[in-house]
């Protein structure tokens, strides 16, 4: 996940982690790629995220496991994209918490149908209609 973004070239990208060593493994696995997008990429704990960004991504089993988000709400910028990984009611706690602190929350719905629908074409030739079945899918979630 990291290589697409780092082909984005933002600004900046923090990787944070519950275990610093794996954010640092992670960072220096990618340093290359993002030296040459001249990307800032940093490592750093959970509990010590320096700044306060556009884009927060949680990939962590918080959701999941029904735990609250990781990280402080300091992290989100005024109206930032506060985008988790999972979907459904799992999804839901991240999302109400990115709204309560002045994020736009997006679950990882939308992401699932477009990996899906790259694999499509990948083994079918065909690109599926992504908005149609995305749309679809929330409907019958919302059921």
């Amino acid at each position: 996940m990291l290589g697409p973004l780092l082909e984005a070239r933002p600004r900046r990208i923090v990787v944070a982690n519950r275990t610093l060593e794996k954010a640092r493994s992670l960072v220096a696995g990618h340093a290359t790629l993002a030296a040459a997008n001249e990307v800032a990429l940093e490592a750093a704990a959970l509990d010590a995220i320096d700044g306060n960004f556009d884009v927060v991504i949680n990939a962590t089993a918080s959701s999941l496991a029904g735990h609250q988000v990781p990280c402080s709400p300091a992290v989100l910028k005024p109206g930032a994209l506060a985008c988790d990984l999972m979907y459904g009611p799992a999804a839901q706690g991240f999302l109400d918490w990115a709204r309560e602190h002045g994020a736009v929350g997006r679950d990882g719905l939308g992401m699932l149908v477009e990996q899906a629908a790259e694999a499509f074409v990948f083994w079918r030739g065909v690109r599926p209609p992504s908005a149609q079945v995305l749309a679809e899918l929330r409907a019958e979630l919302a059921r």
